[in-house]
């Protein structure tokens, strides 16, 4: 699985507290697992799929 799954997995599971840790745990960016998190963007293959 890809790291950022991983880490939106894991925010799922903790109710989105401390992205920070979070993301410095499986080595992604901050900002980009809030948006993913909060639904304000979607993976580029979602993207595609349309």
């Amino acid at each position: 699985m890809d790291p950022l799954e991983e880490a939106i997995e894991e925010a799922i599971l903790t109710e989105g507290k401390n992205l920070t840790a979070i993301a410095k745990k499986h080595g992604v960016d901050r900002s980009t697992l809030s948006r993913r998190y909060h639904g304000v963007t979607g993976s580029k293959a979602d993207s595609y799929d349309t």
